[in-house]
């Protein structure tokens, strides 16, 4: 299995990607994990072209080219975002319009989950990211709500750490029991 997270923070080192890798840390040994930083690659926003309607990937050429079979193999994406005015980051905005395509059952079934972290009010966040987990057909599971604003901040949200580590535990149960009935159906 593989689990894959995706960061939309502009900061690698932030409070978003701290609490993603508590998460990752439950993961690593038992499945293949990759944490994959929006800020690293060229991600063009959607067009709007219609294009992939027709020929089932996307016209833009550009670094989301090498995310789309990553996105495919995993059995786990976890997106994660601190809330920018009450949203996804830029980053992550682009990052999902530019995932439409997929929609058409290429991610169904995959575990889908979040991470965010807000100062305060996190606004839509959480919305707009269950809303595109559900356009793709994935099967959610509850994520972490963090609250945090400087760097470091997220470690005195003890609540947000437990969750985190809540989160990875689940995940890897949750995995477990589809290995075994993956399992059961190939005997």
């Amino acid at each position: 299995m593989k689990v894959i997270g995706v960061v939309g923070s502009p900061r690698k080192n932030g409070n978003t990607a701290y609490l993603l890798e508590e998460v990752m840390k439950f993961l690593r040994g038992k499945y293949e994990t990759e944490i994959i930083f929006l800020k690293d690659y060229d991600i063009k926003p959607c067009e709007g072209c219609h294009y992939c309607e027709e020929n089932k990937r996307c016209v833009i050429e550009d670094d989301m080219q090498e995310l789309y079979p990553k996105l495919k193999k995993a059995d786990v994406i976890i997106l994660s975002s601190p809330s920018f005015m009450g949203g996804v980051t830029s980053r992550l905005r682009a990052f999902m319009e530019r995932t439409w395509f997929l929609r058409k059952g290429q991610l169904e079934g995959k575990i889908g989950t979040y991470i965010v972290v807000g100062r305060r009010k996190i606004g839509s966040t959480i919305d707009e990211i269950e809303e595109y987990l559900t356009r793709l057909k994935m099967t959610k599971i509850p994520g972490v709500i963090g609250y945090a604003f400087e760097k470091g901040d997220i470690l005195k949200d003890e609540e947000a750490l437990k969750e985190a580590q809540k989160l990875g535990k689940w995940i890897l149960k949750l995995t477990e029991k589809l290995e075994g009935v993956e399992a059961c159906n190939r005997n």
